[in-house]
């Protein structure tokens, strides 16, 4: 019994004055702990030496993505940190509060529009109330104009002379 181990009470002063502490520990053999502390120590060298070689292209990515973060403004780069907090496992950020009677508000008017549109797709007009079909000739136009690209003029030989001299 050491003294600054064992705290006098009223209780315990009451109690048998040949008080003993007894502590078991589990037996654990010393060759068995060698070992394995040594095979511990070699994998852990092994996997030093294997990482330290290795191109890993998790952390290369990262490096990129942060590289290209840096030359953001500053608005955008929190964005993009948050963006790429969310990505590595983090949890996205709350709503933005709205109050509740603006956001009914909105959804009114979302729903109207969205009511307004499709009547008028039924009928064959557009958001501004005018005719979709102009007819055929409008159609091809509009077939024209959207296969023609950026490349359809080069390597297309045209004359000059609109007409030519037959002779």
């Amino acid at each position: 019994m050491s003294g600054s181990d064992f705290i006098k009470t009223k209780a315990s002063s009451s109690v048998n004055k040949n008080f003993q502490t007894v502590v078991y520990e589990s037996y654990k053999p010393k060759e068995k702990r060698k070992k394995n502390e040594e095979h511990i120590e070699t994998d852990s060298n092994n996997y030093n030496k294997i990482s330290e070689n290795e191109f890993n292209i998790k952390k290369a990515r990262h490096e990129i993505i942060k590289f290209g973060i840096s030359g953001f403004e500053s608005s955008e780069k929190q964005k993009a940190n948050v963006q790429l907090a969310i990505k590595l496992g983090a949890k996205p950020p709350k709503n933005k509060y709205i109050n509740y009677k603006s956001l009914l508000n909105e959804q009114k008017q979302k729903k109207s529009k969205e009511e307004m549109f499709n009547k008028l797709q039924q009928i064959g007009k557009n958001s501004m109330g005018k005719s979709i079909a102009k007819g055929k000739s409008f159609d091809r136009k509009r077939k024209k104009a959207a296969v023609s690209g950026l490349l359809d003029v080069y390597g297309k030989a045209t004359l000059k002379n609109k007409f030519r001299n037959k002779n």
